[in-house]
């Protein structure tokens, strides 16, 4: 998750040859109007297929052409058209350098209010992450900074370090989330840490099934 200026949206959008100079202004100060969430995703032929999945860049022509192409599904018309896709493998290595290289780090988070929610790798790996999301939006937080990464160990035992000595799994929890890359967020409300703390739930999963499932 990440917030341009209009001169970073400028600059990401510059290599893009196709668009007139009124649209490529237009979408310059859309797209530094509010926080976006940037991914790096991979798969064969990952530029081709993602741009099949996400249809026509205008939303008003996905939604006749391909109704179940995201752009269709999610967006409104040609600018507020739901995700961005890169026309090209050359034009992907430029977006991904851009925004995950050294000239990237633009972190929205706002360090009041707030409080820090992980997701583990168990989560993703088993296809969670998306619902876990979800749960905390309903919720009424706000996520405002939203970042995955791989923790090396070092990190994650000082992370963790409040719970050194007091759970026997502590070594346990440290393996497990350096094993693969976590999601960690920035969520915001009103008493963040204990309206979050009360939606996790107790830290043994069998111990919260037991005090929040309904008979």
């Amino acid at each position: 998750m990440l917030k341009w200026s209009l001169e970073q949206a400028h600059a990401f959008y510059s290599q893009h040859p196709t668009k007139s100079s009124q649209s490529f202004d237009e979408v310059a100060k859309f797209m530094s109007s509010d926080v976006i969430v940037a991914l790096e995703i991979a798969a064969d032929n990952a530029v081709e297929n993602w741009l099949s999945l996400i249809g026509s860049e205008n939303s008003l022509t996905a939604r006749a052409s391909a109704p179940n192409t995201i752009r269709a599904l999610f967006g409104t018309d040609g600018l507020k058209n739901a995700v961005h896709g890169s026309e090209s493998s050359a034009m992907a290595d430029y977006e991904i350098e851009y925004v995950f290289g050294a000239s990237g780090g633009y972190t929205t988070a706002l360090l009041n209010n707030c409080t820090c929610l992980m997701i583990k790798p168990d989560a993703i790996q088993g296809g969670q992450a998306g619902r876990i999301i979800d749960t905390v939006l309903e919720e009424g937080f706000e996520i405002s900074a939203m970042e995955q990464f791989r923790l090396d160990q070092s990190v994650a035992e000082e992370f963790f370090e409040v719970y050194k000595g007091v759970l026997p799994e502590f070594s346990q929890m440290v393996e497990h989330v350096i094993s693969a890359p976590v999601i960690v967020m920035e969520v915001r409300q009103e008493n963040a840490v204990q309206a979050l703390r009360k939606l996790v739930g107790p830290h043994d999963p069998d111990t919260a099934c037991l005090l929040y499932t309904s008979p």
